[in-house]
């Protein structure tokens, strides 16, 4: 059920990034509403996710094990610019985010058929007919 589980959770979830811009303007574009927002780093009382990463770039040369970080950059001014950034393709970010669940779900289904088949295969054995202990008997031939 494993892989079962994660496809609907994928496909829920995709469907809810993909649908949710549409959804949103239109919930905003009602008379009665009056306050809203959607952004990253907006603000934290509506939080609907959090995403924790980090960017990273190294390198390293040939014979050698280590390796270094690869480009500088001011913390503050990157963190800043890089949600500005993201805020300014927020729309495009969600239907990524949504094709790319969409697509591990799909890549899933081979492994959920394959739990399922192996489910049904254990349900058989606990459901087969077991054989009583007069039967078992008689079958090795011992007489009561």
């Amino acid at each position: 059920m494993e892989a079962f589980n994660h496809i609907a959770a994928l496909r829920r979830n995709s469907q809810e990034f993909a649908t949710f811009w549409d959804r949103y303007n239109a919930h905003i574009g009602q008379d009665i509403i009056d306050k809203y927002g959607a952004s990253f780093g907006g603000d934290q009382r509506f939080t609907n996710f959090k995403i924790t990463t980090f960017f990273e770039s190294h390198s390293g040369s040939y014979g050698s094990s280590s390796c270094g970080c690869f480009g500088r950059f001011d913390e503050a001014l990157a963190q800043k610019y890089m949600v500005l950034a993201m805020n300014s393709m927020r729309e495009a970010l969600f239907a990524k985010v949504a094709d790319l669940m969409q697509r591990d779900a799909e890549k899933l289904v081979e492994k959920a058929k394959a739990e399922v088949a192996s489910m049904n295969a254990a349900l058989d054995a606990v459901l087969a007919p077991t054989p009583s202990a007069e039967s078992a008997s008689a079958a090795r031939g011992e007489t009561t």
